[in-house]
């Protein structure tokens, strides 16, 4: 979604996750974070410079391919302070030394470059939540990122997160920097007549024939989650058994690799409780959850910053995604 909203813009935009940028449970590598926002920033806006510039491939190694790209840009767009910028990074980063003055310096980039090629750019930062673990690097990250955006007039910022819970914590606190800052919109799964017409239409566009029970089965099984229903749709065109391919569904490599891939950034408390929850249908109570209240709350809570699960009502809670139940509860 946010790749067709940028694309249909028709505005140079930067696109980055925070996610890839993740060492272990907590850490994370903003020396390479930050080398690759100022290499998409200059290359996103670099085309509207009426220099012709062709890399002959995607910047992998940010820092030591970006010394040698912004030695180009140097000379084409005058701005010494880039390279500058670039040659500082590469030795404090190395050394582990704070960034917030580089940081600050490459928030300023979209601006001054949108602005020497009158045009505008959009930043949108995917997983935004996970910036909260580079507070090693620079402390008052957003509080930096504030203070820079609010004053910046060709730029635009997107961001995106699928833990609900830890972005509601960085949007609604009142001690918060971006309290109030951003409009924010909450991304549902399709309701079921929206998720029966996806099914249909995809069906018959591939000349699959299929009936309505079938399609009530499939959208049973997964709810209104458009991943899921794209998968199980292009199973069911090759295999052809509905009832086989959602019962064959929780082993497909594709929901292993998503699924655990997402478990993995949990703790083994959090694990434990989404896995009871998960046995016991996907709803339940923490009393039936483990014997240590204090434990179980624990883990409860951090499943709702990750958006795993939500409370149906006092005392009562739901796995969101019905495939994490269906995953969970087969192992």
């Amino acid at each position: 979604m946010l790749l067709a909203s940028l694309k249909k813009s028709n505005l140079p935009y930067v696109l980055i996750s925070a996610e890839d940028f993740l060492k272990g449970e907590k850490g994370f590598n903003f020396t390479e974070f930050l080398s690759a926002y100022i290499s998409k920033v200059i290359l996103s806006l670099y085309p509207f410079s009426g220099h012709a510039f062709k890399l002959e491939e995607k910047v992998k190694r940010y820092l030591r391919l970006l010394r040698d790209l912004l030695g180009a840009v140097k000379i084409s767009l005058n701005i010494p302070e880039v390279s500058g910028l670039i040659e500082v990074v590469l030795d404090k980063g190395e050394k582990g030394k704070d960034l917030s003055e580089e940081f600050s310096k490459a928030l300023e980039l979209p601006e001054l470059l949108a602005e020497k090629f009158n045009t505008r750019i959009v930043i949108t930062i995917d997983e935004f939540q996970y910036l909260n673990f580079a507070k090693q690097a620079v402390p008052e990250i957003f509080h930096l990122m504030r203070s820079k955006r609010q004053f910046q007039k060709r730029v635009s910022y997107v961001i995106s997160c699928s833990a609900v819970g830890m972005l509601k914590e960085i949007m609604s606190s009142k001690n918060q920097p971006f309290y109030q800052y951003f409009y924010s919109i909450r991304v549902n799964p399709f309701n079921r007549e929206t998720s029966k017409e996806f099914l249909r239409k995809g069906f018959e566009m591939d000349g699959v024939k299929i009936n309505e029970e079938d399609i009530e089965k499939i959208v049973e099984y997964v709810d209104g989650f458009p991943a899921w229903l794209n998968l199980v749709g292009i199973k069911v065109e090759l295999e052809g058994n509905v009832k086989k391919v959602l019962s064959s569904l929780p082993f497909d490599d594709n929901v292993i690799s998503a699924i655990e891939g997402d478990l993995n950034k949990l703790s083994p408390t959090a694990r434990s409780v989404l896995r009871k929850l998960a046995k016991l249908g996907g709803t339940g109570s923490p009393k039936d959850l483990g014997e240590n209240e204090w434990s179980v709350q624990r883990g409860l809570k951090q499943l709702i910053r990750y958006g795993y699960v939500e409370r149906e009502e006092r005392g009562v809670y739901k796995i969101i995604d019905p495939m994490v139940t269906h995953y969970l509860s087969v192992r």
